[in-house]
């Protein structure tokens, strides 16, 4: 999580980066500023919230004249691997997918074997794991493992 994500836009556009994601947190003022500027750096924007920010403040994103592509859930406090997860976002998770039905829902934070299953159900179609993965003997079968899982839950919701 950065503080000023204005300032990282371009850079990251000129790097090739195909996304931006920034907090909805350190957003609140400049908001559309910042989702046009990261489209016309040739990115997919997306907004993240933090476990105690209210689902509701990430709406004027997704309603917006210009809108995010994606929302992050954030499933532990950021900045910090190898947390637990907490199963009580899911209900953020459940919000936005009932509202949203066609947009993309990632969730970060202590995804990997034993808690895929709730992220998928809830209606996350976009996974972040980092330890469960880089952390496996073979990481290659948890990626397909957390794969398989979304693949699943979103043929059980089409």
């Amino acid at each position: 999580m950065v503080t000023n994500p204005m300032d990282y836009v371009e850079e990251m556009g000129k790097a090739g980066a195909s996304g931006f994601t920034f907090h909805v947190e350190v957003a609140k003022e400049n908001w559309q500023e910042l989702v046009r500027k990261i489209k016309s750096a040739g990115m997919r924007s997306g907004v993240a919230l933090k476990p105690g920010t209210p689902v509701e403040e990430v709406y004027p994103l997704v309603e917006g004249e210009s809108p995010v592509e994606m929302v992050l859930v954030m499933t532990v406090e950021p900045g910090f691997g190898g947390q637990k997860f907490m199963p009580t976002m899911m209900d953020k998770v459940r919000t936005l997918r009932d509202k949203y039905p066609t947009l993309d829902i990632e969730v970060d934070g202590g995804l990997g074997p034993s808690t895929i299953e709730a992220a998928a159900a809830a209606g996350a179609n976009c996974i972040v794991a980092g330890s469960s993965v880089f952390g496996a003997p073979e990481p290659g079968d948890v990626i397909s493992l957390l794969r398989a899982s979304v693949e699943k839950a979103q043929q059980h919701t089409t």
